[in-house]
């Protein structure tokens, strides 16, 4: 086995630093926005947060938006690359297919940041329709996608009514979203219990949809 050459080791390592300074630079990103908002967030407090001078920033992200674009990159396509990979491989039933999927929805809403950054794009949307935009193509419509192909596997196997599919797929995925935001705002005062809630939320789903 012949060793790289030292143009190539040379080349690779200066990948390796381009990529490393790319990820501090939307993990000091997360922590900005999510403390600040979008709109109040500056650029100078990333760069500060991140070990580099402002201008390094440019060479990675044209601008704000194209930053709050990757952040979501980062902190919601992995959990939805990995439902939709689930569902399409899922050999059981619908019913219990839909049980998992909110479930794991509903600890994946829960994790660290998430709904922090949800919170951040509900706020910021009607200022910046173009990253509204992006989060419904990206996250939303996938999810509404991914929800209505469980439907229509249980309208096929008989499990779920007819006109299942009919419902807004808003009612059934709105409490997800709720649960995680109401925890954010009002853990210490009135807390929800994620597992319980979730649930709570699976077994009314399954009432709705069921066949009578």
């Amino acid at each position: 086995m012949t060793s790289a050459s030292p143009h190539t080791a040379v080349a690779n390592k200066r990948e390796a630093q381009k990529e490393a300074r790319c990820n501090a630079i939307i993990d000091a990103a997360v922590e900005e926005f999510a403390t600040h908002g979008f709109t109040a967030t500056k650029l100078d407090d990333v760069a500060v947060r991140a070990g580099i001078g402002k201008g390094t920033i440019y060479l990675y992200f044209e601008s704000k938006e194209r930053l709050f674009e990757a952040v979501i990159r980062r902190t919601l396509f992995p959990g939805r690359d990995q439902a939709i990979s689930f569902v399409d491989g899922f050999a059981g039933s619908a019913a219990e297919l839909l049980s998992i999927h909110f479930s794991q929805m509903h600890a994946f809403m829960h994790s660290a940041m998430l709904p922090a950054t949800l919170l951040m794009v509900v706020g910021e949307a009607l200022r910046f329709p173009q990253l509204s935009q992006f989060f419904y193509d990206e996250i939303i419509q996938p999810s509404q996608n991914l929800v209505l192909s469980i439907i229509r596997k249980g309208i096929a196997s008989g499990e779920f009514r007819a006109d299942a599919e009919d419902i807004y797929t808003q009612f059934l995925v709105a409490p997800v979203m709720h649960g995680a935001m109401w925890n954010l705002q009002f853990r210490d005062v009135a807390p929800i219990d994620p597992e319980r809630y979730a649930r709570n939320h699976v077994a009314f789903i399954l009432r709705a949809l069921r066949s009578t």
